[in-house]
């Protein structure tokens, strides 16, 4: 059966100040009042059921989880014992699933994405699950086309004039293009960005990923066996009344390392499906003028939450936490405004990678109420 893992862990750092310790960028809401990770599970409700839905975070987040999903299983809550990056958190919801589900097909998911519309998503998955099932060996990625030459997320690089041709392939031919994968490619510098978007031949990593459940756990074996050798061991707890004591003993011995590096750069048999959806990582916060793209004034400047009053101004981006409150700016230009209860950002666009440092700055001075 098919069974979706969402990855709910992570701090989304450059949206401080709303994202912090205790409220992580995936409980933050974006559009018609639903935060990412209830807008991820709804998107997916024609395709699992809850009862076949898990999520991946920190044992911080627990409480939030199940505040925003009370109808998701508890034990599907999976908390990691430590944080140790994707590769071992997804192995363990392999072996968690293949204990009920020899047969298990995963889909891998980030819980804080915005993606336009639902049903072509959908369907885009559906091929990916006809791709595992026809060829079990398989990994299954999705890859956004690029709109611009972005420095901030990794790429998928395509073979362009060999596009996947198989039963499955000819039946989705409509919808999209399945490509063999050359190589992943971390995130490059602009120039580098700029070559891939250029050539036409890569795909932005969305970190969506479709396999069978068993496949993932033997590459895992074969490319890291020192995880492979402690998810075994943890597999053969589950189930009984050692289960929790061995996880909480073993997973934090286990290599940190993402599924990317561990798998998906060593892996030789991956295909990549061309996202024909719209999709945000909502990364920053100059993904707000990507996301209500038709809300900007004359000038450029785009106002969520609040009010904002633009004189001499030009786009500027203004997100408060007060219907009421207004924001006047004068001879503004290019300038990131977010409010919260008990801080604000005020920044220039071209430093919104920069947020990371005002957090490092808190940390030094121990202000742990801004965090």
């Amino acid at each position: 059966m098919l069974y979706a893992v969402i990855l709910a862990g992570g701090s989304g750092t450059r949206l401080w100040p709303e994202s912090r310790q205790s409220l992580a960028k995936q409980f933050l809401s974006f559009e018609a009042n639903r935060t990412l990770i209830e807008s991820t599970v709804d998107r997916l409700s024609s395709l699992v059921p809850m009862e076949r839905v898990w999520t991946l975070t920190g044992q911080s987040m627990i409480g939030l989880i199940e505040k925003s999903l009370p109808d998701l299983p508890k034990d599907h809550i999976l908390a990691e014992p430590a944080a140790r990056n994707t590769a071992p958190c997804i192995g363990w919801a392999a072996a968690k699933l293949i204990k009920n589900d020899p047969e298990a097909v995963m889909m891998i998911l980030p819980s804080d994405h915005v993606i336009q519309p639902d049903s072509v998503f959908c369907d885009t998955l559906r091929f990916a699950v006809d791709l595992v099932e026809e060829s079990p060996e398989q990994l299954v990625t999705l890859g956004v086309k690029p709109t611009f030459p972005s420095t901030s997320y990794g790429y998928i690089q395509r073979n362009r004039n060999l596009p996947l041709e198989t039963a499955v392939t000819e039946k989705w031919k409509n919808l999209t293009t399945a490509f063999n994968v050359v190589r992943f490619h971390e995130k490059p510098p602009l120039e580098k960005a700029t070559e891939f978007l250029k050539s036409g031949n890569f795909g932005w990593n969305a970190g969506i990923f479709v396999w069978k459940a068993k496949t993932i756990l033997e590459l895992l074996r074969r490319f890291e066996p020192e995880i492979g050798e402690q998810l075994d061991l943890i597999s053969n707890a589950i189930g009984t009344d050692q289960e929790q004591n061995v996880t909480d003993r073993l997973f934090p011995l286990m290599k940190k390392i993402s599924i990317d590096f561990a798998v998906m750069e060593r892996a030789e048999t991956i295909i990549m499906l061309e996202a024909g959806f719209s999709w945000d990582d909502v990364g920053t916060w100059c993904s707000l003028d990507r996301l209500y793209a038709e809300q900007h004034d004359i000038d450029g400047n785009l106002v969520v939450g609040t009010k904002m009053l633009a004189v001499h101004s030009t786009d500027c981006i203004v997100r408060g936490n007060s219907p009421d409150h207004l924001f006047a700016l004068l001879g503004m230009e290019n300038v990131i405004v977010i409010q919260t209860e008990n801080a604000t950002l005020i920044a220039r666009k071209d430093c919104e990678e920069s947020v990371r440092e005002v957090i490092e700055e808190l940390k030094k001075r121990n202000w742990n109420e801004y965090l």
